[in-house]
């Protein structure tokens, strides 16, 4: 069982992203695959460059899961909570997409996943300043 939740969050995000970036990238590269099933890809019309942005950050996630540690899973949640939730904010408050292909349930989306990352990485930061030992 994973106790630290910022290696939970890293895990979570790692193996869950990646499922989406294959399922996206089988839709756009399988054509009869959309044709068959039109309603997995009717709302969120990821675009490939979006798809490439979870499935390299999932196989960053996953490797540090594996070879990082609590310490590389705190960095890990706390980068991409920073970056998860300036896009999902300057995307909110913009309406640009950023070459992504972002739709308007997007940002909201990212603001949420970037404040949990943040949140998760949360008991580490305060452990680490404290002085005190991170729980595993």
């Amino acid at each position: 069982m994973i106790k630290n939740p910022a290696r939970l969050y890293t895990a979570v995000y790692g193996f869950l992203g990646l499922f989406q970036a294959i399922l996206s990238y089988a839709f756009h590269f399988f054509p009869r695959l959309d044709q068959a099933l039109p309603f997995l890809q009717a709302i969120p019309h990821m675009i490939l460059v979006h798809s490439t942005l979870h499935f390299v950050t999932s196989i960053l996630a996953i490797v540090i899961f594996f070879r990082g540690g609590e310490r590389g899973s705190f960095w890990f949640a706390f980068g991409f909570g920073l970056f998860y939730t300036a896009l999902g904010l300057a995307g909110w408050l913009t309406g640009q997409q950023f070459g992504l292909g972002l739709q308007p349930f997007d940002h909201p989306f990212h603001l949420f996943l970037g404040g949990l990352a943040l949140l998760a990485a949360g008991p580490s930061l305060y452990h680490s300043i404290t002085n005190r030992k991170v729980p595993v």
